[in-house]
């Protein structure tokens, strides 16, 4: 999988007719391999997307130069 792949928004609504259920409906919806692609999809930017808040984190909560050692008054 390329980035730009994982950039591009990918989800239209109007393709989100495997979730809507008729009255006359006995039988599960099929998962066709396009349905497992934009899971998988869907699963690699929230993975892409955890990863990058961690990795901000510790700018976030980190120590700066300005703080020192913390506690009080340098003792």
């Amino acid at each position: 999988m390329k980035a730009r792949d994982l950039l591009v928004e990918f989800y239209d609504p109007a393709d989100d007719s495997l979730g809507v259920a008729h009255m006359d409906d006995t039988r599960r919806p099929r998962l066709t391999m396009l349905h497992l692609q934009k899971l998988r999809k869907a699963r690699d930017v929230e993975k892409y997307e955890t990863a990058q808040h961690i990795n901000f984190l510790p700018d976030m909560y980190g120590v700066t130069a300005d703080q020192g050692d913390g506690g009080i008054g340098g003792l």
